[in-house]
C-alpha cells in the first residue's frame, strides 16, 4: 500500500534530532593497562614544529542520502560505516523511526564528520548510526514504529512509501565535514578528539583503525587474537584494551620495517623525525598496499617472535619488575625491543636460552636503557639507544 504524506509547517522537532545525536555519543569502555602510553592520548604529538596551513584540508560537502548509499553499496565500499574505532551502540526502534520523521519533517540534522582517505573513499567519523539507520530503512529492513506526529506511516517499510515520499528521504542533502589529505595524521587526531567529546575520548590507535582499514587492522586484528599473544602478555588485553593491544604491535612492526629501510615515502627511504604518529601511519598505510605474501611474512614474523619470548623469558618478558618486587604492567618499550631481539633468534636458541633471559633481565635493570624508555621515550636517540642495547646483547652472545 502506498501512503501519502501530510506535514504541518509549523512542526518542530529540534530536540528529537539532538537527543537522537547524544545517544549516538553515549557509552564508555573499560580501559587495560600499558605502561608507557601517554603517546596514545588523542592530543598534538609533542614534536617540534607544526605543519603549514596548506596541509590541513577541511571541507564541507553537501551530500543526497541516495548519494551516500550508492557509495556504500558499491562492491569497493565508497562509503566506511564499520570503523573498528566506533563504539556498538544499537538505536531503539523509535529512535530510528524518529530520524526518518525528522527528515521528512524537513528538520536539519547535525553536521556530520567524513575522513576521505587516499583512495577517495569516505570514513565515517562522526554520524555511524544516522546512517546506518538511513541504509537500513531504504533496504526494507524494519518498518516504522512509534510515530507520534507521522503516525499515518507507523508500519510502513520504505518501499510501501509513496514515490514522492521515497524522493523525500533520497533526495534529502546533509552537511559533512570532509578531512581530507594531505591533513597529516596528528591534526585528524585533533578533529576525531574534538569531535567525539560529548562521549568517549577515543585514543590514537582507536582513530588510526578508522584511518587506514583493510590488511593493516585486519592483521593487528587477528595477532592480538592469537593464543601465543594472550599468554606473552599474561593476559593484560584480555579485557577491552581500548586497542592498546593492537598498539604495542603495530609500533614493533613499524620499527621493524623502519630499522630495515622498508618503509617508503614516494619511492624514497622515509626518515623519521621523531613523529611516533607519522611513523605508525605510513606504517598501516604501507602494510594495506602489501602483498598477501609479505603480509604473510608479517604474521610469521609477529607469532614465531612471541612464542620464542614465551620459551625463554616467560610471562614476564614485557614487564619491568619494581624495587619493591612487584611487577609494571606491560611497557610498550620493552615490547618493541624484546620482539626485535627474538626475531633475531635463531633455531639455536635451546643452546643460549639460559644466558640471553640472563642479559634481558639484566638489560631490564640497566640505568641507560631506563632513561631510553622515560622520558621522551620517541625522540630517535633514545629509539635508537634501546634497540642498540639489545642488538649488543645478541653480540655477545654470538662472540
Amino acid at each position: 500500500m502506498k501512503t501519502k504524506l501530510r506535514i504541518d509547517s509549523d512542526m518542530k522537532g529540534n530536540n528529537m534530532v539532538m537527543e537522537l545525536e547524544n545517544e549516538e555519543k553515549q557509552g564508555d569502555i573499560a580501559e587495560a593497562k600499558l605502561e608507557g602510553n601517554e603517546s596514545l592520548n588523542a592530543e598534538l604529538s609533542d614534536v617540534e614544529g607544526g605543519y603549514p596551513m596548506y596541509h590541513i584540508k577541511v571541507d564541507k560537502g553537501f551530500y543526497s542520502i541516495y548519494e551516500l548509499k550508492r557509495k556504500y553499496d558499491k562492491g569497493d565500499k565508497r562509503i566506511i560505516l564499520d570503523s573498528d574505532f566506533q563504539r556498538e551502540i544499537v538505536w531503539k526502534p523509535i529512535q530510528k523511526a524518529e530520524l526518518i520523521e525528522s527528515i521528512l519533517m524537513g528538520l536539519p540534522l547535525p553536521i556530520f564528520y567524513f575522513n576521505q582517505d587516499k583512495m577517495g573513499r569516505l570514513i565515517v567519523v562522526d554520524g555511524r548510526q544516522r546512517l546506518t539507520t538511513l541504509f537500513e530503512f531504504m533496504s526494507n529492513r524494519w518498518a516504522l514504529k512509534g510515530l507520534k506526529v507521522l503516525d499515518e506511516l507507523n508500519g510502513e517499510k520504505f518501499s510501501d512509501l509513496d514515490p514522492i515520499v521515497q524522493s523525500q528521504i533520497e533526495d534529502y542533502q546533509i552537511q559533512a565535514h570532509v578531512i581530507q589529505p594531505p591533513t597529516p595524521d596528528r591534526i585528524k587526531f585533533d578533529i576525531f578528539d574534538r569531535v567525539n567529546r560529548a562521549g568517549t575520548r577515543l585514543n590514537k590507535q582507536e582513530i588510526r583503525n578508522a584511518l587506514y582499514q583493510g590488511k593493516s587492522t585486519r592483521l593487528l586484528n587477528e595477532l592480538v587474537a592469537l593464543d601465543v599473544f594472550r599468554e606473552a602478555t599474561d593476559g593484560a588485553f584480555v579485557k577491552n584494551a581500548r586497542m592498546k593491544d593492537r598498539y604495542i604491535v603495530l609500533r614493533y612492526l613499524a620499527f621493524h620495517l623502519y630499522l630495515k629501510e622498508e618503509l617508503l615515502v614516494n619511492d624514497t627511504k622515509y626518515v623519521y623525525k621523531n613523529d611516533i604518529d607519522e611513523l605508525l601511519g605510513l606504517t598501516m598505510e604501507q602494510i594495506n598496499i602489501m602483498e598477501d605474501g609479505v603480509v604473510e611474512e608479517l604474521r610469521s614474523l609477529v607469532t614465531d617472535s612471541l612464542q620464542k619470548t614465551m620459551d625463554i623469558l616467560g610471562q614476564n618478558a614485557f614487564r619491568l619488575i619494581r624495587e619493591n618486587g612487584s611487577r609494571s604492567p606491560i611497557n610498550m618499550n620493552v615490547f618493541e625491543v624484546i620482539m626485535h631481539l627474538m626475531s633475531k633468534v635463531g633455531a639455536e636458541k635451546d643452546g643460549i636460552k639460559g644466558r640471553l633471559a640472563q642479559a634481558v633481565n639484566a638489560l631490564k635493570e640497566d640505568a641507560k636503557f631506563h632513561e631510553a624508555i622515560g622520558d621522551h621515550r620517541d625522540n630517535w636517540q633514545k629509539v635508537k639507544a634501546r634497540f642498540d642495547m639489545v642488538d649488543e646483547i645478541l653480540e655477545g652472545l654470538y662472540d
